[in-house]
């Protein structure tokens, strides 16, 4: 075959330098936790919002309009 030292070429790893290791997982957890932690404050936000409306509808102290 005209190309089969190819496949050589491209593995010789006297050239290779492996990179440093990130700090992959405490940034996936923080980014974790951080969703988290807003999903449930978006959650309650929306929940207290729904609540007042509601009690506000079973008093009957809503208004539409002006």
């Amino acid at each position: 075959m005209k190309n089969d030292n190819l496949r050589a070429d491209r593995d010789d790893t006297e050239d290779f330098f492996p990179r440093p290791q990130a700090k992959h997982a405490k940034s996936l957890v923080m980014q974790v936790a951080t969703g988290v932690f807003l999903g449930g404050l978006a959650l309650w936000l929306v929940q207290l919002a729904a609540t007042s409306l509601y009690a506000k509808l079973l008093l009957g102290t809503l208004t539409f309009g002006g």
